[in-house]
Order: structure tokens, then C-alpha cells, then sequence
């Protein structure tokens, strides 16, 4: 698919914090015209709109139309940067660092608002009405910021690509220039086997979808084609402008950083054999958590100047969870490895029982699972630094970054690696490396 995905996983903290100049990169003109051409003609190629699955056919009133969506961004994210570039007096740094601030200032009031709301519309308070006027003017406020906070979080992103060396560049700006939309979400519909882990499918879904309404579709599928489905909250999606979403400055950078890899990973191989298989998503989604970490905490460090944090080595933290307490990472982990040894088994029923046992488990103990099952594991399990994951393929990555003299050594080391043997070869590993934790 041409589109990807970064999931919002609350176990999965993107990384702590992390004082490089704030600059302003020029937008570039008729060679980010061709890129984006190249990528809209890449999403709609081959997309037989007239011949739907039964499981798009069940998902059908909630299908997220990504072809609307590029033709509605596409044409309003370069229209105003044309225009703005016609002012003679363009925000300084500091005014624009103020912008991006208040900016997620506002979008933490928002959350906050947002669940105030929610609790008012439970116990039926009549605060309800002035909440919702408070959320409608807050919206306002971050509506008139975006596109200038857009703009520079691209231009921190683009400097920071610059210094690195990571991309090639035409004059001062990245290949493929860095764009991205602070906007809603799509959700994610994802399709397992009952009898395996295996992720057979996966559709874009409106923005929003409520509890209720997702898991009616995932019964119906459940029931009417036999499979495991789960409708899932996205973190971000590498369309071209991506769209990211957060209430928090360096989750924001360690996103983009993500997301504009998967854009720029799509003119070599590596990108281009996303959908090869398993192994080769797992490479390219573990990678960019490495390269959007990396990046990510670097800009904001240099911003704040607050430590940039290390690369978490493969099982989590360097302080372990104490025993005697609940660790997600931990107990995640061990569902997993049990869950696929009753799969194995054959024993679908157990393994599904044993889940809901599990998730009611992590519920009990504040961890808001809605649903755990193979379709979970699945869509989790793709980035092989959540404990959803059973791949060695976090461990190596690891090692190869640590024996890498730079980020953008690491990259482009990878880039052409069509293959998961190709992978291992680099790695000097061989075959064996398929059982290396």
C-alpha cells in the first residue's frame, strides 16, 4: 500500500526529551510539485474501487477516503505557503517558537476540555453547554495556528535532515521536502487469521469512530467471514503531507521525523518492499521508531535543552520492572509468547479465552485495552520494540545502529536492503539471525 501508519500505543512512550537553531526552510517548487504527483498517482494506481472484499463491503459506511483527503491538503498546504511568502516581513524565530507553543498549550486545554466533557455527559451535568462553547473556541484558536505551526515543525525537521546528512538535497531543502498536516486521524481496521498472527489486511477508517460502533464491526466480521478484526487509533500516517497528531511538542517531532522517513524510503528498495512480507514491514516500521526517535528527541533537546535520551537497548528500560509489580512490557510479552504456542496448537477457542482473560488482567491493573486479540498482536506486533512483538528484528536493528557512526550512516545502509536475508548479510548474521533475540 502506499500508505503507512504509525500506531499510538500507550505502552510505547516515544522516547524522553531532547538546542539547534530554530530555523525557516523555503518551501521547494516545481520538484516537490513532481514528488507530489508521484505520490498521489502511487495511492490510486490500481485501486479498483468497483470491487470490494466482503470485509470492505461490512467496513464500507466508515471508508476513509484518502484521494478526498489528498485533493482537499494537497493544493491548500502549498497555496499558502505561496502566499505567505509574498509578505516582506516574515515571524521571527522566537515568534515563531511562541506560536508553536501556545499551539500545544491550546491542545492540551482541548484534552483536557474534552474529557471534562465527557464526564459531564455521564453524570448529566448542566456544565455540559459551557464545555462544549469552551471546546468550540479553543478549536478556533488552534485552527488560525496551524498552518504556521505546520510549517515550523517542517522547517525544524528539514534543518535538522540538513545537518545530519541524511537526505539528498536541491539548494537548502530535504528530498522529499518534509510536509505534514496537524489534522484528525483516519482510524485503522485491522484483519488477522483466527488460527495464526498474520496481518491479511488493512483499510483506513473515519477519523473518531466510538467504542461502540467499532466493536459492532468487528463482531460482524468476527462473525460473518470468520476472522479477527480490530478498528485501531493511529498516531500518524506517511500520506503525502502526512498526517500527524499530538498534544505534545516532542511526540510531534518524533512523528514527522518517523513519518517523512517512510516517504523518503519509497524511492529505494527498502521502502518499495514494505509489503513484501512481515519481516520486511517489521524493518521498515522498527527503523523509522529508531530514526524518528533519534531525530525526534534531537530537535527538541536542542529546543529545550533538556538531555537528548539514549536508544533504549532491546527488553525496555536499563532499570528492569520490579517482580512485585505490574510491568506492562512484561506482561504483554508473555500473552504474546503464550497466545501464539495455543495458535500453534491449534486450540483458536483457548488462545481467544486466554486473551480476554489477559485484557481484563491489563484493565484491571489501569490499562484501558478494548480489545485484545489477533488482530492486536498483529498490528502491534509489526514494530518490533513493542513487547506485542516476538521478532528479533528490534535486537538487530539495534546493534547495527550502535555500530553505525552516524543516523544518517544507519539509513543508508539499509535503504537498498530489498529482503530480510539482505538484512542479516549486512548484519554478517546469516541465517542464524532469525532465532538471534
Amino acid at each position: 500500500m502506499p500508505w503507512r501508519w504509525k500506531q499510538r500505543a500507550g505502552y510505547n512512550a516515544l522516547a524522553q526529551p531532547a538546542r539547534a537553531p530554530y530555523c525557516y526552510a523555503t518551501p521547494m517548487r516545481s520538484l516537490a510539485t513532481a514528488f507530489l504527483l508521484l505520490l498521489f498517482l502511487a495511492a490510486v494506481v490500481g485501486h479498483d474501487t468497483l470491487s470490494l472484499t466482503p470485509v470492505q463491503q461490512l467496513a464500507a459506511p466508515y471508508h476513509f477516503n484518502l484521494v478526498v483527503w489528498e485533493a482537499k491538503n494537497l493544493p491548500s498546504k502549498w497555496s499558502y505557503l505561496a502566499l505567505t511568502n509574498l509578505f516582506p516581513f516574515r515571524p521571527t524565530s522566537q515568534e515563531r517558537l511562541a506560536q508553536v507553543q501556545e499551539y500545544f498549550r491550546l491542545q492540551g486545554q482541548v484534552a483536557s476540555v474534552e474529557w471534562s466533557l465527557g464526564r459531564a455527559a455521564a453524570t448529566a451535568s448542566p456544565e455540559g453547554t459551557a464545555l462544549e462553547a469552551q471546546l468550540a473556541g479553543l478549536r478556533r484558536q488552534i485552527a488560525r495556528l496551524r498552518p504556521s505551526v505546520e510549517e515550523a515543525l517542517e522547517s525544524l525537521i528539514t534543518s535538522a535532515l540538513r545537518e545530519e546528512g541524511i537526505s539528498p538535497r536541491v539548494g537548502k531543502i530535504a528530498f522529499p521536502p518534509v510536509d505534514f498536516a496537524l489534522d484528525p486521524l483516519p482510524t485503522i481496521l485491522i484483519i488477522s487469521p483466527r488460527d495464526r498472527i498474520e496481518r491479511s489486511a488493512s483499510h483506513l477508517l473515519v477519523p473518531g469512530i466510538p467504542p461502540s460502533a467499532r466493536a459492532v464491526l468487528e463482531e460482524a466480521i468476527a462473525s460473518k467471514e470468520d476472522l479477527s478484526a480490530l478498528v485501531e487509533d493511529l498516531g500518524g500516517i506517511s500520506t503525502y503531507p502526512s498526517i500527524i497528531q499530538s498534544v505534545d511538542l516532542r511526540v510531534a517531532l518524533v512523528i514527522g521525523s518517523h513519518e517523512w522517513l517512510h516517504n523518503y524510503l519509497f524511492f529505494y528498495p527498502l521502502g518499495r518492499s514494505y509489503q513484501k512480507d512481515g519481516d520486511m514491514a517489521s524493518l521498515n516500521e522498527t527503523a523509522a521508531n529508531i530514526f524518528g526517535e533519534e531525530l525526534g528527541n534531537r530537535i527538541y533537546s536542542r529546543l529545550t535543552g533538556t538531555p537528548e535520551p539514549a536508544l533504549q537497548p532491546p527488553g525496555g528500560p536499563s532499570q528492569p520492572c520490579p517482580t512485585d509489580q505490574f510491568c506492562f512490557g512484561r506482561e504483554m510479552y508473555e500473552t504474546r509468547v503464550r497466545t501464539d504456542e495455543l495458535l500453534q496448537e491449534g486450540r483458536i477457542e483457548e488462545a481467544e479465552a486466554y486473551m480476554e482473560e489477559r485484557r481484563q488482567l491489563f484493565v484491571a491493573n489501569g490499562y484501558s485495552l478494548r480489545k485484545l486479540n489477533q488482530a492486536y498482536f498483529a498490528f502491534h506486533g509489526t514494530y518490533a520494540d513493542s513487547p506485542s512483538s516476538v521478532s528479533p528484528i528490534y535486537g538487530q536493528l539495534y546493534q547495527h545502529r550502535l555500530a553505525s557512526p552516524s543516523l544518517a550512516a544507519f539509513i543508508h545502509a539499509l535503504q537498498d536492503i530489498s529482503s530480510y536475508d539482505q538484512f542479516l548479510a549486512l548484519l554478517g548474521q546469516g541465517d542464524g539471525g532469525r532465532q538471534a533475540q
